[in-house]
């Protein structure tokens, strides 16, 4: 309640809640926190429902008086790892965490009105046991973290000193990954729902005063009806007296007031229709506020204020089709996973931060984002009610409850806790309860559903999102509109029947690296496409490729500040990215830091426009949700921005695509070889209701001007029908190497309704071709080398007296050196020496060992590339190897051929030389290259880790860019 008193628009509200409820705000008191490193706790009992007065209090190791004479003033909310990250000596990584108890205290002044009433402790949330000491007594005692709760101080207050408050918090366990299906362990005694490895007091912390009777919980219900809802009221225990309902828009004027009477229940509902209410949507959200006023026959006065909008979001059939309705009307859902990190203190935003975060989504043209694997905080709620912007929920940790009853109970208190305090947001719309059950619901998980349900029945609850697979009896993962199985669990508004059929939650978590062609084909074929209307069809989690955070705008963001839990991390990175870039010779490529992971960063951004694009244009999928949003310290690198909520590139590129009308252009090849035909599809996303005859027209041009020119006439469904394809096939040649722009025009008559664009990459291989020597007794190099029109002279045995060329290519060493027990090779260094060239394109690291020992090589030994929400890349400077390709950039769909996560990906550690591609690998501190030029005598040596051979072999239209690269290595 502190905090929605805090963050209330209008200022009147605060003033009526105060009115009859004396509050005060401790969280914005001076607080201390001290680690208290010789408190027990592995051993303890521990209670899901505690009576105070059977639990063994503890007090600080040290005595009460070590609160005050160690640790350091804070404020909260805080946690232990904001201020003691890396306090055991070691802050690599995760090793920083402190596990163990700490103690958080603070002094507050009692109000003599207060006596003989209700005097309430309020925490929004904290992590992860809370024991509660007031004046040194044990006061309170709490397990579900992340969730508020409330202490009926009123017997521990003392009204003529400064009361001490002390909140003993116990974090046992915890994970800073995305991993919430196993259980964290508390000592040897319990298993507990996983969560992420903070411990703190995560929430805001305040007192409110109450009489003997009070509103306990307010639950605003929308209906069907959109602009009737039903307030359903909840007492502290049974009461009689009067309930009285009044509706505001702003602080002027009551719009609607209502009363009822109350006999004796705890439990009572309050109708108000308000036929000229504004509806909340997510370009208007539009807010109201009820003011309930309690007046029991005790003399017992209450009152709460509640903010909500009036909205109906709804599962609707349309034509056979099941699709989502935000106030009866469509809405296609594109949204994010976000695991809920936060810089400095992990898991808590600053409202700033929170803001940012929701703008952001906005600003890529999101409609949603989800809290997956955990609790959000209720403050992000407020602000996408305030801003439009809507939420999916997951309590995070529930698929541990198989393990025991302790943690089925913990597991159904927390998911209680989540949907009692998010269910009046208008926001929030959809729940869930695992993320990633690969098994059939128990019998318990059915049970639990249907209480979820039973607490809020306005909204969808599923049981999983998941993966699905031809293992589990699924033919055809796209198309199981058929099948009705238990693992498909879900409850729909108002209907009290758990339902196994019609609701296709898929995911494709796996990244590809990068936008390939073949994911589009043609009209009918493409990825992500569904046939299936009988079902909503969500693409639950998609394409996770790893990108680096935006650390210039970090490192600038730190100076000078705490660095909590990560900030020593990025730091550490920017700088290894900054001497990279200076030592390696890419400044001129990319000027600062920022230029290259913004680069970087664009790759991830423009494949999951592309599939927003995908999905919209297929018509019958009804959300698409971005794996992820945030990316942290550890391992979710996935993210479409980074910790601090920047986006790793120009938000613009997503937002093409998110565009609720335009003409998606849909090459089915971007990369192609000069004088080649490009075949290209333009289909219609709307969501605008345009319907009836227009007009396409196409123009294409390249650096010679225009190649083609023509207009169409078309014919647009509109309605429901948000994908329609307009024209498909158009045919033209592209004559020349470089970029080809693509543009479309839809018009009515002479006016510009949309507009849509495609680029294409036009490259081809050389004419004028060297003679190269090879030794290929495994009959590999000879056929890739025909392939670019290579003559190869082949040499069994290399010999240095047999090379008739000036350029030898190997891709295999124990070729070159036979079964030489300690290979010299001195002659072919020598021919090298006297101005000739060897390129060593396969077999790279035991080449670089041994040019190393012959001291030709500063190498220091290799680094896989991690793929999916790890992730890694190339990037490429100008250089004659990359003649008629693209330059300065990291390898975006241009090289799909050799960025993608199917090659095999491999950075080298290699001080001398010059680096012409580096390698972005995950959250390391360093950099690497990929193609390194040394320089020998006259001579020179290249060595290439990038995947030549796989790209060239996989014969596709994008593998010219592998051909021109190879031909190059060996011509320039």
């Amino acid at each position: 309640m502190k905090y929605l008193i805090a963050c209330l628009v209008f200022s009147f509200s605060i003033a009526i809640h105060s009115q009859s409820n004396p509050n005060l705000d401790l969280t914005t008191l001076k607080w201390r926190l001290c680690l208290d490193k010789k408190a027990t706790w592995a051993n303890d009992d521990l209670y899901l429902t505690p009576d105070i007065t059977k639990i063994q209090p503890n007090q600080p190791t040290d005595g009460w008086e070590m609160l005050q004479k160690t640790g350091k003033e804070i404020t909260i909310p805080a946690t232990v790892e904001e201020h003691y990250w890396g306090e055991n000596g070691n802050d690599f990584g995760i090793d920083g965490d402190y596990i163990g108890v700490s103690w958080f205290s603070a002094q507050f002044k009692a109000n003599e009105n207060w006596k003989g009433k209700r005097v309430l402790l309020h925490f929004e949330s904290t992590r992860l046991r809370a024991e509660i000491y007031v004046n040194k007594k044990l006061a309170g005692y709490d397990l579900y973290n992340g969730t508020p709760f409330s202490v009926d101080i009123s017997k521990y207050i003392d009204y003529s000193k400064e009361n001490e408050l002390a909140v003993r918090i116990t974090d046992p366990d915890g994970n800073f990954e995305w991993i919430d299906y196993l259980n964290d362990s508390w000592g040897l005694k319990k298993t507990l729902s996983a969560s992420h490895g903070f411990g703190g007091i995560t929430g805001g912390v305040s007192i409110s005063v109450k009489d003997n009777s009070f509103l306990e919980d307010v639950f605003v219900k929308n209906t069907p009806e959109m602009t009737k809802i039903v307030i359903e009221n909840t007492l502290n225990q049974p009461g009689q007296g009067e309930l009285i309902a009044e509706l505001y828009e702003n602080e002027k004027n009551v719009l609607l007031s209502k009363s009822i009477a109350v006999r004796n229940t705890k439990t009572s509902t309050i109708e108000i229709n308000f036929p000229k209410a504004k509806l909340w949507s997510i370009e208007h959200p539009n807010l109201y506020f009820v003011k309930l006023k309690w007046k029991g026959a005790d003399g017992s006065e209450d009152t709460v204020i509640k903010r909500f909008g009036f909205r109906w979001f709804d599962v609707v059939e349309v034509n056979g089709d099941k699709q989502f309705h935000l106030n009866h009307k469509r809405v296609m859902l594109r949204t994010s996973i976000s695991w809920g990190y936060w810089p400095v203190n992990g898991m808590i935003p600053t409202k700033e931060l929170a803001k940012k975060q929701i703008q952001l989504a906005k600003d890529l043209g999101l409609n949603m984002l989800n809290f997956h694997r955990g609790i959000g905080q209720e403050m992000i709620l407020d602000l996408a009610d305030e801003m439009g912007l809507l939420y999916y929920a997951e309590p995070g940790g529930y698929k541990t409850g198989t393990t025991s009853t302790f943690s089925q109970e913990m597991n159904r208190e927390r998911l209680r806790r989540m949907i009692v305090l998010f269910r009046s947001h208008p926001s929030l719309v959809i729940y869930n309860m695992i993320n990633e059950s690969t098994r059939d619901p128990e019998p318990f998980e059915i049970k639990d559903i249907q209480l979820a349900h039973s607490w809020d029945e306005t909204r969808t609850i599923t049981f999983t999102s998941t993966n699905f697979t031809k293992k589990m009896g699924y033919k055809d993962v796209l198309n199981p509109e058929k099948i009705e199985a238990p693992i498909k669990l879900h409850m729909l508004p108002y209907n009290d029947k758990p339902l196994y059929k019609g609701w296709w939650d898929m995911h494709y978590a796996d990244g590809p690296g990068v936008y390939f062609d073949k994911f589009y084909k043609n009209p009918e074929n493409f990825h992500k496409n569904s046939t299936n209307k009988g079902e909503i069809i969500m693409w639950g989690e998609d394409g996770a490729i790893g990108t680096p955070h935006r650390l210039e705008l970090i490192n600038q963001e730190l100076k000078g500040k705490n660095l909590g839990w990560d900030g020593k991390a990025y730091i550490n990175q920017f700088n290894a990215f900054d001497a990279f870039l200076t030592n390696k010779g890419y400044r001129k490529a990319f000027p600062t830091v920022d230029s290259l992971t913004q680069s970087l960063g664009s790759v991830s951004m423009y494949y999951q426009g592309r599939m927003i694009e995908n999905v919209r244009l297929s018509n019958t999928v009804d959300c698409y949700v971005v794996n992820g949003w945030e990316g942290e310290k550890i391992e979710n690198h996935s993210g479409i921005v980074d910790i601090y909520r920047n986006p790793k590139a120009d938000p613009k590129i997503v937002a093409h695509y998110n565009q609720p009308l335009y003409v998606a252009v849909k090459a089915r090849e971007l990369v192609l070889t000069q004088g080649k035909k490009a075949t290209v599809d333009f289909h219609i996303i709307n969501e605008k209701e345009i319907k009836g005859k227009h007009t396409l027209a196409i123009a294409v041009s390249d650096s010679s001007g225009e190649i083609y020119k023509e207009s169409f006439a078309v014919n647009i469904t509109g309605g429901t029908t948000f994908g329609e394809l307009l024209k498909k096939e158009i045919s033209f040649t592209v004559p020349n190497k470089g970029y080809v722009q693509i543009d479309a025009q839809l018009k009515k008559g002479q006016k510009n309704i949309a507009s849509g664009k495609e680029k294409l990459f036009v490259t081809s291989l050389n004419k004028e071709l060297p003679t190269v020597t090879i030794s290929d007794t495994t009959k590999t190099l000879t056929p890739l080398l025909k392939d670019i029109a290579i003559i190869s002279n082949n040499v069994t045995t290399v010999n240095v007296q047999e090379i008739k060329s000036n350029v030898m290519v190997t891709n295999n060493f124990n070729e070159l050196f036979g079964k030489q027990k300690f290979p010299l090779r001195q002659d072919i260094l020598r021919w090298v020496n006297q101005g000739n060239k060897l390129v060593i394109i396969g077999d790279v690291e035991k080449f670089a060992g041994w040019l190393s020992s012959k001291a030709i090589l500063d190498y220091r030994g290799s680094a896989p590339i991690k793929r999916d929400w790890y992730g890694g890349n190339y990037f490429v400077k100008e250089d004659k190897i990359f003649i008629d390709l693209p330059v300065n950039t990291a390898f975006n769909w241009e090289y799909q051929c050799l960025a993608g996560y199917e090659n095999n990906r491999l950075g080298l550690r290699i001080e001398n030389g010059e680096s012409i591609v580096g390698v972005y690998a995950d959250h390391k501190e360093e950099l690497y290259s990929a193609v390194v030029r040394i320089p020998v005598g006259r001579g020179e040596i290249i060595i290439s880790s990038l995947d030549l051979t796989k790209a060239i072999n996989s014969n596709t239209s994008a593998s010219i860019v592998a051909e021109k690269i190879l031909q190059n290595m060996l011509l320039n």
